[in-house]
């Protein structure tokens, strides 16, 4: 029967560095192909609710990434992680470096110190926040800062030997103080201990007067003076302490500002190489490393920037499912190493978007401390390619939505006006092929209704065509230099040869400038808006003039009809628009029709409401350009 696999153990706390723990027993615990656990100890003791509520929260991390939760009461950490180590046989614990930097710290056994004598079969590793990576405890300070440590009390004691004998220790204990502080700051806490209990030793024995005599009556100088030395060696401890959190702030601070500039840097992107040049220009900046996106494209990479910074990469087939292991035990963002390069999933909520591939600078890779960061990184570039990809997808299904909408609109709105027409030519069709002899004038009658239809027909395809090739861009604006009598002109004979002569006022002031402007075009925008008048207005004088002002040219159709509403003078130029009490009329094309030629000259047009009723629609025509020179002999 195979033996069970032994778990690791990960001793959690309420401290940031939980964190981690969490994480670097995840990462052993994947390694090895064994379970892991995380344990915390309840000692009884006096504790925060924000502290139980941390505690929670690193737990439940612990859960998400795999790991089972075990809670134990006892009355020391040591036995509690003792009673849990031995109950599940556990192959290796893993532990957090004491946060106490307090002199009295120093004097008793460290946890790892207390489990080690409670003989466990258990690997007992430190994870030690200034490596930011697991490994064994190390103990003792090394020969060279012991020497170190010996030389500097020695140079001290030779310098108080010169001081006066008498009252000497006002002066000589500035001089201990001094090496004291310097030892704690250099080689530590531990032999600034040993230093300051030595240099009260020298103090007593070589220095207190009289000297290498009487020493054990000199007992109250000596306490006093291991007492000053022992609040400096404090004092330096304290500072270092503040110093270390202080460089902590600072990181952090300095991460929250890099997060906060990608984050910044992102939101202005459109495209997903745009994304890639900017994680590759903030990586570069903030951990010294290059980087570049990889998206799959058939069986291989693309590489954005290119080029790919590991080109013997697995393919995607290959890669992604290695990459997804993270993401089965809760760590989709957990880096797979691939050669020199490191390679972390872009998972967003669905699925994976693509991998960011880190090549850091020279051997030593990244610190440990930035890896978090650099996941930051993963996951806001991730968010990133989701949202561009998302809103990719929306905007085809806009698109897609808005053309099944125009098509429903489109048929809605034509429908009964190319119905009405081909009704008529089909039953005046009809009704000349029936037998038996029919008068000349009911043929002619017939052929005449089957004329007219089928220009009505005809002029409704046209403004259909005319408007998606406008707005296509298939029609280019023709400008020419020339008079606006000859297009008014042409627009009215077009009119008058159509429907006999018409019930209008033209008033086209004499001195008009040329204009530039396309003939064909703002002929059929004058003709629009005629027939526009004559159909609202039948019967009924219309008015049309023209005047210039500095760098425009106005034309306005003013009829004397029931006039437009409140609220839809400007929703009349929209394509298919009808007015709601509208019962006859076109299909809503003639005004769209309007506007785009109008718009395509770099004009504008409105309507207004008529003094004494009626609607007056004005159109502006820019005059830009310089205007041809007159021939030779004209004025």
């Amino acid at each position: 029967m195979e033996a069970p696999l032994r778990p690791i153990l990960v001793a959690l706390g309420s401290e940031a560095r939980a964190l981690r723990l969490i994480q670097a027993g995840f990462r052993m615990a994947r390694e090895r192909a064994v379970p892991w656990i995380a344990v915390h100890v309840e000692t009884g003791g006096p504790q925060l609710a924000e502290d139980d509520e941390q505690v929670q929260v690193w737990l439940q991390e612990a859960q998400r990434l795999g790991a089972e939760i075990a809670i134990v009461q006892a009355p020391t950490l040591a036995q509690g992680l003792s009673e849990v180590t031995r109950s599940t046989h556990a192959q290796a614990l893993l532990l957090g470096r004491s946060g106490d930097r307090w002199p009295w710290a120093r004097v008793g056994h460290s946890t790892a110190d207390e489990l080690q004598r409670r003989g466990l079969d258990t690997r007992i590793e430190v994870l030690d926040d200034r490596r930011g990576s697991p490994g064994p405890e190390r103990r003792g300070t090394g020969f060279g800062a012991m020497v170190g440590t010996l030389s500097v009390l020695g140079a001290c004691s030779g310098l108080a030997w010169l001081v006066p004998r008498e009252g000497n220790i006002s002066l000589v204990l500035p001089v201990y103080l001094a090496a004291v502080a310097f030892i704690a700051h250099r080689w530590g806490q531990g032999l600034a201990v040993l230093a300051s209990v030595l240099s009260a030793l020298l103090y007593s024995f070589l220095l207190e007067t009289p000297r290498f005599s009487r020493v054990a009556t000199h007992w109250p100088n000596l306490l006093f003076f291991l007492a000053m030395l022992l609040a400096a060696q404090a004092v330096v401890g304290l500072l270092h302490r503040l110093r270390q959190q202080a460089r902590e702030v600072q990181r952090r601070e300095v991460h929250t500002a890099s997060l906060y500039l990608l984050g910044r840097a992102l939101m202005r992107n459109h495209t997903s190489g745009q994304v890639a040049d900017t994680a590759a220009d903030h990586i570069r900046r903030v951990f010294k490393a290059e980087a570049c996106l990889l998206f799959p494209e058939g069986s291989g990479w693309k590489a954005l920037p290119a080029p790919s910074l590991d080109p013997d990469l697995p393919p995607p087939e290959e890669l992604l499912p290695r990459l997804d292991v993270g993401e089965r035990l809760g760590d989709p963002l957990e880096p797979l190493s691939m050669g020199q390069t490191y390679c972390l999933s872009l998972t967003g909520t669905d699925r994976s978007e693509g991998v960011l591939q880190v090549l850091p600078q020279g051997m030593a890779g990244l610190p440990p401390g930035t890896w978090e960061l650099l996941k930051a990184f993963a996951v806001q570039i991730a968010l990133t390619l989701e949202r561009l990809r998302w809103l990719d997808e929306a905007r085809k299904a806009q698109v897609q939505s808005e053309t099944e909408r125009m098509r429903s609109t489109l048929l809605g709105a034509i429908g009964h006006d190319l119905r009405t027409p081909l009704t008529a030519i089909h039953g005046a069709a009809g009704s000349l092929l029936l037998p038996g002899d029919i008068s000349d004038s009911t043929r002619r009658d017939l052929l005449t209704m089957i004329q007219d239809e089928s220009e009505r027909l005809s002029h409704l395809l046209g403004n259909l065509l005319d408007l998606t090739r406008l707005e296509s861009g298939a029609i280019q604006i023709q400008k020419e230099w020339q008079p606006l009598e000859e297009v008014v002109g042409s627009a009215l004979g077009r009119m008058e040869r159509r429907q006999g002569a018409l019930p209008i006022r033209v008033v086209l002031p004499e001195g008009l400038p040329l204009a530039p402007l396309d003939a064909v075009l703002i002929e059929q925008v004058l003709v629009n808006l005629l027939t526009n008048a004559q159909r609202h207005a039948p019967g009924l004088e219309m008015d049309l003039r023209a005047w210039d002002e500095p760098g425009w040219i106005h034309l306005e159709v003013a009829d004397r009809g029931p006039g437009i509403p409140a609220g839809f003078q400007d929703r009349i130029f929209d394509k298919f628009f009808r007015l709601p009490e509208a019962r006859e009329g076109g299909v809503g094309l003639g005004l769209a029709i309007c506007r785009a030629i109008v718009q395509a000259h770099g004009g504008r047009i409105h309507v207004e409401d008529r003094p004494g009723g009626g609607s007056s629609f004005r159109l502006a025509l820019p005059l830009d350009g310089t205007p041809p020179a007159p021939p030779e002999g004209v004025l």
